[in-house]
């Protein structure tokens, strides 16, 4: 199953204080794209959902961290079961052979989730189907359809408001929090030539605090 991709922070770091360079692109192509799809970025543990035809029986449906030997705290397993039962993946998924669900685990105990909500759950932030990237906007539209929370949308932007925003204390969407940060995705949809995988950065509020 497809681990989710890396996504590099916007400016390059310094080596030896780890501290952003401002205006040095950690990728060509965030200097180079002028506006982007920009959701909250919640803290918490990447957990991939897999749905897959070819698996037999009970497994058509299977759980897995940010690697396949993450372990998962138990709630948030018993939590997923609710979620993503076999008959509602085929239902939703019936034309499609291989589904990968990303998201983050979070709430209570899962990083700092408590001050989102007590409750482990599961909230949506990308989906690969049949090795499709979905649009953002898909992606909410599939969360819609399946009735799980999907990361809330901040706005489409350029680079300098999207970076105002983290610098401004902006309030989560889920959660009585300053938002952890901000994952900015290209407009339209593009991906990286070497794998193949949607051009993305991240910026933190904590990236700013020195």
């Amino acid at each position: 199953m497809n681990e989710y991709p890396k996504i590099n922070t916007i400016w390059k770091r310094d080596q030896s204080t780890h501290e952003l360079i401002k205006g040095d692109y950690s990728c060509v192509e965030f200097e180079a794209i002028e506006w982007w799809h920009i959701t909250e970025k919640i803290d918490g543990t990447n957990i991939r959902v897999h749905y897959c035809q070819d698996l037999p029986g009970s497994r058509m449906v299977e759980f897995k961290g940010k690697t396949d030997n993450a372990e998962l705290p138990l709630p948030l397993i018993e939590r997923l079961d609710v979620l993503f039962p076999i008959d509602k993946m085929r239902d939703q998924f019936n034309e499609s052979k291989d589904v990968v669900l990303y998201g983050e685990g979070y709430g209570g105990k899962i990083q700092s989730g408590g001050k989102y909500r007590k409750e482990s759950d599961f909230i949506l932030f990308d989906a690969l189907i049949d090795g499709y990237w979905l649009e953002p906007a898909k992606v909410q539209i599939l969360a819609e359809q399946l009735g799980i929370d999907c990361v809330p949308e901040l706005g489409i932007m350029n680079k300098n408001d999207a970076i105002n925003l983290v610098l401004s204390n902006y309030k989560s969407k889920i959660g009585d929090c300053v938002i952890e940060g901000i994952v900015a995705r290209s407009i339209p949809l593009m991906l990286f030539r070497k794998d193949k995988t949607p051009i993305m950065w991240k910026l933190k509020v904590r990236d700013f605090k020195g």
